[in-house]
């Protein structure tokens, strides 16, 4: 009876650890396959438009709505601090699912952990205010 108990006890013991085990390395290499698939960050993000108020630019000017990277402004542009996020990288941003937002353009203001996402309107930058959001940085390929 007593040798019953004593393998009942390290069978018991056994699938405990084997249990702990394969839970701890599930969660290991979730993080490190998370960890590696998504660069996520907290930035406080602005926005901006293409008006005179925004850019200071006239809309007679040449460079009207044309970015640092040289295309013009369209829903999914960002300003970032090129220090921090390199001019054509691909971001996602917490509350737009449908976009993939692209770095294409800087602002005198823009530094550190800053983004400014940029609207068709006037009305629409204001309205996003300032907020802070979690930014992915989305890997080619």
């Amino acid at each position: 009876m007593r040798i019953r108990r004593e393998g009942s006890l390290a069978l018991l013991c056994t699938r405990k650890f084997v249990t702990v085990f394969v839970v701890g390395m599930f969660i290991f290499l979730s993080s490190v396959v998370f960890i590696n698939k998504v660069n996520a960050e907290v930035f406080k993000a602005t926005a901006y438009c293409s008006c005179e108020k925004c850019c200071d630019k006239d809309p007679s000017d040449e460079l009207y709505g044309i970015t640092a990277s040289g295309k013009r402004a369209r829903w999914g542009t960002v300003a970032v601090d090129r220090r921090v996020i390199k001019l054509g990288s691909r971001l996602r941003i917490k509350g737009f699912p449908d976009t993939i937002f692209r770095a294409e353009d800087v602002g005198s203001a823009i530094k550190g952990n800053r983004i400014d996402v940029w609207f068709p309107s006037h009305r629409e930058a204001l309205k996003f205010g300032v907020q802070k959001i979690v930014v992915h940085r989305v890997r080619n390929g």
